[in-house]
């Protein structure tokens, strides 16, 4: 990603005003009898022969240069629509001030290639907030509910081309700035249509001068996990790529975890870079945690608001790992069972936005706005921005 650094350099006219205007404010003067040079603490006498010489000014030091401010990382965040209101305030307080893109989840794709609209799709006012801010407004298209729609849009070319019409469509019906796709349910059997697929749409959106986003899961190595997804045959046709870094531990998980640690993040990052230039990759990092009951009853999820009374419980407090940048707490309900809660606070954001600093990306992509410890931002704004 190109820096542009402005000029720091003073104009050799400014240089010179400098000067002058410090030379007249430092006792240098005319030197004229009867007068006495301020702060000199000598006066020309009367009747003396000639006047005391000036003092020789001072050349001005020129201004040391100011050194070039670090790379400025892009901030996206995915906004849920069961989350619209609380992400609407987090998106309100963020937005041109650590929040650059948005990407509220509100459409659907179908198994016939038609897309679905979610609760509070095509908001106006959230789009002119986004914009007026500077920021950018960029929708996902999803298919995490349904693991069949997918494939059948994959297997027949007019599903394929009703799909990317429709994208289209509603870019230019609600001046969008482009298209966010995450597609979960690519398979080892759909690999090559799926890269294909992607080739299409990208081609359809970037030639309306829109950015084409390409959400995928996070993987060590091409096989044997997410083989679904080919990342040197994907990359090429992204603006950026979105990639998953959370649920390393959850409901699937035997014992309690955390949810992206960041040795994890730097090995799929490392094979990630193999295939994709660094600064395409915004970071998937999350927002939320899990409790683990330790009677192997549900796993369920957390938020740093919803997680508040239980860490009130808690004996011990938060207790952060460094060696894997996460946030544990243990607590006992009412019925006895103890539970272990894996969860993000400021430090683990920080050792995450650190991550992408120290690997060069394009920057970290949030799931998701809502109901996050509002100092969470400070701490993305101190790291990235």
């Amino acid at each position: 990603m190109t820096q542009r650094y402005p000029s720091r350099v003073p104009t050799t006219a400014f240089v010179a005003a400098l000067g002058v205007a410090i030379i007249g404010c430092s006792g240098g003067g005319s030197g004229s009898r009867g007068t006495v040079a301020a702060g000199s603490g000598s006066a020309t006498l009367p009747g003396a022969s000639a006047p005391a010489p000036s003092p020789t000014p001072v050349p001005t030091p020129a201004p040391a240069p100011t050194p070039p401010p670090g790379p400025t990382f892009e901030v996206a965040g995915w906004l849920p629509y069961w989350s619209r209101t609380s992400g609407g305030q987090t998106v309100s307080d963020n937005a041109g001030n650590g929040l650059d893109e948005l990407n509220p989840f509100w459409y659907g794709l179908e198994a016939d290639g038609t897309l679905s609209t979610r609760t509070g799709a095509r908001d106006q006012a959230l789009i002119t907030t986004v914009h007026n801010a500077g920021g950018l407004m960029i929708p996902t298209v999803f298919d995490v509910h349904d693991r069949d729609n997918l494939p059948a849009v994959l297997a027949d070319p007019a599903r394929r081309a009703r799909a990317i019409a429709a994208m289209l469509d509603e870019i230019d019906r609600y001046g969008y700035d482009g298209i966010d796709i995450d597609f979960e349910h690519a398979k080892t059997a759909t690999r090559d249509a799926f890269s294909a697929f992607v080739a299409e749409m990208s081609a359809a959106v970037r030639a309306q001068g829109k950015i084409f986003s390409l959400t995928i899961p996070g993987k060590r190595a091409d096989r044997p996990s997410w083989v679904g997804y080919d990342y040197p045959a994907l990359a090429p046709h992204a603006d950026r790529v979105k990639i998953m870094t959370y649920g390393y531990s959850g409901p699937w998980s035997s014992r309690p975890g955390p949810i992206a640690p960041t040795d994890y993040q730097a090995q799929v990052l490392d094979y990630a870079i193999t295939t994709m230039p660094a600064d395409k990759i915004q970071l998937g990092i999350p927002f939320y945690g899990y409790d683990f009951p330790a009677d192997g009853s549900r796993i369920r999820s957390v938020t740093w608001s919803s997680a508040q009374a239980r860490l009130g419980r808690s004996p011990a407090g938060l207790q952060f790992v460094p060696a894997r940048g996460e946030t544990y707490f243990d607590y006992r309900d009412d019925a006895g069972v103890d539970h272990t809660v894996w969860l993000q606070d400021t430090r683990a954001i920080a050792a995450k936005c650190d991550v992408a600093r120290r690997y060069g990306l394009r920057g970290i992509a949030i799931w998701s706005l809502g109901n996050e410890d509002p100092a969470f931002w400070d701490e993305i704004r101190r790291v990235l921005k």
